[in-house]
């Protein structure tokens, strides 16, 4: 079955490189980190910024054999010396019989004939289509990148490529307010990361708090974080579910829009609402926010 879409990266001159898998990491159950060699890839790279991600090409068998499908990851750490880097992964659905990795920040090793002439640690992880990352699994159906992300090992290969959109912060920013689901932790991780001190950060991300503990979370001397339970009913069907549990949040912090910047991605009914709270509520122009669905509660994007 023909993949247009790669058809389509071929005109652009978008070029895919295949890279190895050098180890798992899990946090917690849902939130696995996967660690890869890929120095081809990163050559690609002069510098990098927040938010910035890779696609990957998952068997799809459903959409015929030999179909590949797209989706887009944040890195949430990289090494461009020693051509490694990572991705986060939200695991949702029934995925049978995972294979579980390491504990926290300790990775199941590669096969040493994987791994030769890694000098460096192994760096860390969303788009799909061509402009954004897609990093979590709907309930509804599991998708290919969630079922390969569950059952991968080390010395596994699969196609990255990289098509880089840097996103800077206006000049007069002084405080940058991070929005979203656990499927913009990476992203959120990279802003953290990256800001500099001066800069107030606040972050309201949605989560089970039963996994909080476990989860990572990117250190700046400025920033505050608030982890919000989700507010969606599981009775509702996903087409009318809407998760307004960050925007209301959002509203009892008592924001100053002077020199904010609001910045959001997850699912699409959760970022909607945070865009009409940073519109109508703080009066914020398009210059002054961002905003980015990642996946859909009603549509099968894993």
């Amino acid at each position: 079955m023909v993949n247009w879409q790669r058809g389509v990266m071929r005109l652009m001159r978008i070029t895919n490189h295949e890279v190895v898998v050098t180890g798992v990491t899990d946090f917690t159950p849902t939130y696995r980190r996967i660690h890869f060699s890929g120095a081809e890839l990163l050559a690609q790279l002069d510098e990098v910024f927040p938010t910035l991600w890779t696609r990957l090409w998952f068997p799809h068998p459903e959409k015929g054999e030999g179909h590949l499908s797209q989706r887009g990851y944040t890195f949430s750490a990289i090494d461009l010396e020693a051509g490694t880097f990572s991705l986060d992964f939200v695991l949702h659905g029934d995925l049978g019989e995972a294979d579980s990795g390491g504990p926290a920040n300790q990775a199941i090793p590669a096969d040493p004939a994987v791994s030769a002439g890694q000098t460096g640690p192994a760096a860390s992880a969303g788009p799909a289509a061509s402009t954004s990352p897609i990093e979590a699994e709907s309930t509804s159906d599991i998708g290919p990148a969630a079922r390969w992300a569950a059952h991968v090992r080390p010395g596994d290969t699969i196609e990255a490529a990289l098509t880089p959109a840097r996103l800077d912060l206006p000049d007069d920013t002084s405080h940058l307010l991070l929005a979203g689901d656990l499927t913009a932790l990476p992203a959120i991780n990279s802003w953290c990361e990256s800001v500099p001190a001066e800069i107030a950060i606040t972050v309201s991300i949605t989560a089970d708090p039963a996994e909080v503990p476990g989860l990572p979370q990117s250190a700046h001397p400025n920033a505050t974080w608030h982890w919000v339970s989700q507010g969606v009913s599981a009775e509702a069907a996903p087409q009318y579910r809407t998760d307004r549990s960050v925007a209301d949040h959002l509203r009892g912090l008592d924001l100053d829009s002077a020199g904010l910047y609001v910045w959001a991605a997850g699912e699409r009914s959760m970022v909607k609402e945070v865009r009409r709270f940073a519109k109508g509520d703080l009066g914020l122009g398009r210059s002054q926010q961002f905003s980015q669905f990642y996946w859909f509660a009603d549509k099968p994007t894993g």
